[in-house]
């Protein structure tokens, strides 16, 4: 009889072990008034040419970010939350010259889905930003609401090793264009990191932009133009389930452009590519 019950624990510990990892439902419910604080490192190159000048520029870029995230308001299906920029610059060298710029300053307030994804943008207040630092690339609004934005969470439960894929519209702008994305993501793992219970996942990413430079709020209508671009990417994140907290996240962004400007001292057409390693963390 002993020898049986032996048998029959080992038996139900080995059956244990070969089972998969429970499964979780990951959504985003931020606790309301609660504010989370992130810092972002930004390290690339951008390559550009312009038409009529037949020389391809090329400058190495760093950066950095910081900004605050606080939950205003909650309904049952969506959070309402405001991102202020508080921080941050972004050094270009290039041609024997360096030159550091402010990173602008402000207030978004975006409405979040329980699945983590941007459904409405509804203010954006900035300075320092003007349309042609927009049409260059993603703007800060956008690189700070990055994790969000490419973690989208899977409708249902998920294991470990599980993957899903979703096609994102991000508005760009409050009653502005939208962008799209086709996102693939894969869960790697549930384990702690930096003291908090984490989803390790990893998301790629790609979509076109197609924008035309009225739309990204170009002041007095001084510059005129369109974007046309692909933007890709890839991503490690770390997200604490049990406080809806983006903690880490890491990767690259890369984006081939073709931008046609009209204006008063303006070029007629550039092309550019540029590839960003980014890095998120909770500010300390």
């Amino acid at each position: 009889m002993k020898t049986r019950c032996a048998v029959g624990l080992t038996a139900g510990l080995l059956l244990v072990m070969c089972l998969p990892a429970h499964a979780i439902v990951l959504r985003y419910r931020p606790k309301v008034d609660e504010v989370v604080e992130h810092r972002m490192t930004m390290a690339g190159r951008m390559q550009m040419s312009v038409e009529g000048m037949g020389q391809l520029m090329q400058m190495e870029m760093t950066g950095s970010l910081e900004y605050a995230e606080k939950a205003l308001s909650a309904t049952e299906e969506t959070t309402r939350v405001e991102t202020r920029l508080t921080g941050g610059t972004m050094t270009a060298k290039g041609g024997g010259q360096s030159q550091t710029q402010d990173m602008p300053t402000g207030r978004m307030v975006a409405d979040l889905d329980r699945r983590g994804r941007v459904v409405k943008m509804v203010s954006a207040e900035f300075e320092g930003e003007d349309a042609m630092a927009q049409g260059m690339g993603p703007d800060a609004q956008t690189w700070s609401t990055m994790p969000a934005q490419f973690g989208a969470f899977p409708e249902g439960e998920v294991n470990v090793n599980d993957t899903w894929s979703e096609e994102l519209k991000i508005p760009m702008a409050p009653d502005g264009p939208e962008m799209t994305l086709n996102i693939e993501s894969q869960l790697l793992a549930l384990t702690t990191f930096q003291g908090r219970k984490c989803a390790k996942a990893r998301t790629s990413f790609e979509g076109p932009m197609n924008l035309d430079m009225a739309d990204l709020g170009a002041p007095g209508g001084e510059v005129e133009g369109t974007v046309e671009a692909m933007l890709q990417g890839d991503m490690l994140w770390y997200y604490d389930y049990e406080n809806s907290v983006y903690v880490y996240g890491e990767g690259s962004i890369g984006m081939d452009m073709n931008i046609s400007v009209a204006g008063e001292d303006m070029p007629g057409g550039m092309t550019a590519q540029v590839l960003m390693n980014v890095k998120m963390m909770l500010a300390e």
